[in-house]
């Protein structure tokens, strides 16, 4: 069997030379002091539309706009130091001026997907205790909905437009409102961003507040961020993640390729991956903050044709996505190697790149995409390919600071080869799930995580994602999980039984399908869609729907997903 970490010898020499205790920051809050300090009046952020329009702020600016936020936090909004403040925004600048604001006051951020329905919304509010709540205002009706069953006393607003010229912003949210009505009457009591800011900035001012005393005794090892992921059970738990565990993460990704990338004073990223999943929050908006690069945030990437004014309009450098984006990009006409003619580093996760789609983009751009893995429990990244030994097909060396093993059903290491369940230990391993000791106890043991995926690391090191975990399906890079859909499912009126898997699909890698046993004859698959529609997020609904006579089960009364799986691949 080849050394533990023989790995290392394949490391570039950032990699190599990573030293942990000198990752510069101890807590996220100071990653905009410092930023500041470095880069002053240079664009830090900007919200790209696809008609164009832009916004921008300097470092400068989102360091005292973050400063006027935590102390409308803690002065206005009434919460204290270790309170939970939940925001459920797209990609676009309010997102990192609530995120930096909420560490600056010392308190603890969950990040809602915005595509959640009410209930789901409902559940992480409730789960995870949150006192504020900053919503995007196009989803003011699902506020409405469930907000008096949540321990949230304050709403903020923010907006797309936020940030842009008064003119150009009352033009397009006139079209939003009116035109095409995306903006709902919010019934709900709220107070805009703007108000907020300006009332953070005025009570900073008069109260000559020092912002830096909210989070002083804050330690490196104290909570930063509730992520919320999917569990077997169908509800989804928040992952307990410090500040160390997410700087670290943000350290150890770019130091496996940075000798590749460099980084220059005209680094332009394009922020596509959704900053509420951990992968764009830690691994690519954490970075490029660090380095002074300037985040062009995409607040719906789809089509793909919305990222034209983007690459148009910025020269952007550093670009990541999933497996999906690549491909569509590739059938853009604007796509061209001009288009795209500044890129110098491209990442992929969340779902397995296709090899040859990732020649194919290289060949487009001459750039290589550098393929990661990592979950939600480990705050981004576990592997990656470094620079000067990308391998295609392959997710990656393990991190540095990293161990990674592959394991047998008891737990014990397997040569080099051999396919097991992929392990890890390391700084960037979470805490445990939140309230949820058992949950916690069966996921890590002895500091080890357990990712419930099966892998195999080769002589190199190099390590190959052969299977998810068990039951989960993977639509477009979002995770979803059987169990919740099938309890969905199981409420509607005439459901006996329902088992859920994931099935082939050429344009979200899998999608949804729901086996029901029905007692009622005339229930049709039109009726199991419409009532999913009522519960459930647009990816997680069902696209295909089968009656059988029985679903089959475990002798205890499991769902044997194996043999539904098996069953539908007869079919195909």
């Amino acid at each position: 069997m080849a050394s533990a970490d023989n790995w290392v010898a394949f490391y570039p020499q950032a990699a190599r030379n990573f030293d942990g205790s000198s990752i510069g920051v101890s807590h996220m809050a100071e990653v905009i002091r410092v930023a500041a300090r470095a880069y002053g009046s240079r664009p830090a952020v900007s919200t790209q539309l696809p008609n164009g329009a832009c916004a921008t702020l300097s470092f400068d600016e989102i360091d005292r706009l973050t400063d006027d936020f935590a102390a409308y936090l803690r002065e206005e909004a009434g919460v204290q130091a270790g309170d939970v403040v939940a925001q459920m925004s797209p990609n676009c600048i309010d997102f990192l001026l609530v995120t930096f604001g909420i560490f600056k006051a010392g308190c603890i951020c969950t990040n809602i997907n915005p595509l959640y329905t009410a209930p789901e919304m409902e559940h992480q509010l409730k789960d995870s205790k949150a006192k504020v709540l900053v919503v995007m205002d196009q989803f003011g009706d699902k506020v409405d909905a469930i907000i008096d069953q949540t321990s949230v006393h304050q709403v903020v607003t923010v907006s797309v437009l936020d940030f842009f010229p008064p003119l150009k912003k009352a033009l397009m949210g006139f079209v939003l409102r009116r035109v095409r009505k995306m903006v709902p009457n919010m019934r709900t009591r709220h107070v805009a961003m703007a108000d907020a800011l300006k009332r953070g900035a005025k009570t900073r001012r008069n109260g000559g507040i020092d912002v830096d005393a909210y989070w002083a005794g804050q330690g490196t090892n104290d909570t930063a961020l509730y992520q919320y992921t999917g569990g077997t059970t169908g509800r989804s738990k928040g992952a307990e993640l410090s500040h160390r565990n997410i700087l670290f993460n943000a350290a150890l990704g770019p130091a496996m390729v940075e000798d590749a990338v460099e980084n220059r004073d005209d680094d332009c990223a394009l922020v596509v991956l959704p900053l509420y999943h951990i992968t764009a929050f830690a691994l690519v908006m954490l970075p490029s903050l660090q380095h002074g690069a300037h985040s062009v945030m995409a607040p719906s990437p789809r089509p793909p044709s919305n990222l034209k004014a983007a690459f148009e309009q910025h020269a952007i450098t550093h670009f990541s996505g999933i497996n999906t984006l690549f491909a569509a990009l590739l059938q853009e006409p604007w796509c061209t190697p001009e288009a795209l003619g500044h890129l110098r580093f491209c990442g992929s996760g969340g779902a397995a790149q296709h090899v040859a789609l990732a020649e194919r983009w290289e060949a487009l751009t001459g750039v290589p995409i550098h393929q990661g893995y990592g979950l939600t429990e480990c705050a981004g990244v576990l592997t990656m390919n470094p620079a000067g030994g990308n391998r295609l097909g392959s997710a990656g060396l393990p991190i540095p600071d990293t161990r990674v093993k592959i394991v047998d059903s008891e737990g014990q290491e397997l040569p080099r080869g051999e396919v097991g369940e992929i392990i890890a230990k390391g700084p960037t391993v979470m805490k445990g799930y939140l309230d949820q000791p058992e949950a916690t106890a069966d996921t890590i043991k002895d500091g080890w995580l357990h990712t419930g995926d099966l892998g195999v690391m080769d002589e190199d090191g190099y390590v190959q994602v052969v299977d998810r975990k068990k039951d989960m399906i993977l639509v477009s890079g979002f995770n979803v999980y059987p169990n919740e859909i099938e309890d969905v499912i199981a409420k509607l009126e005439g459901v006996v039984e329902v088992g859920v898997i994931g099935v082939p699909d050429e344009k979200t890698e899998e999608s949804v399908k729901a086996f029901v046993v029905s007692s009622d004859p005339h229930l049709t698959a039109e009726q199991v869609i419409a009532h999913c529609r009522q519960s459930l997020t647009n990816y997680k609904r069902p696209k295909q729907v089968e009656f059988v006579s029985e679903i089959p089960k475990t002798p205890v009364g499991k769902v044997l997903r194996r043999n539904l799986r098996e069953m539908n691949a007869k079919q195909e």
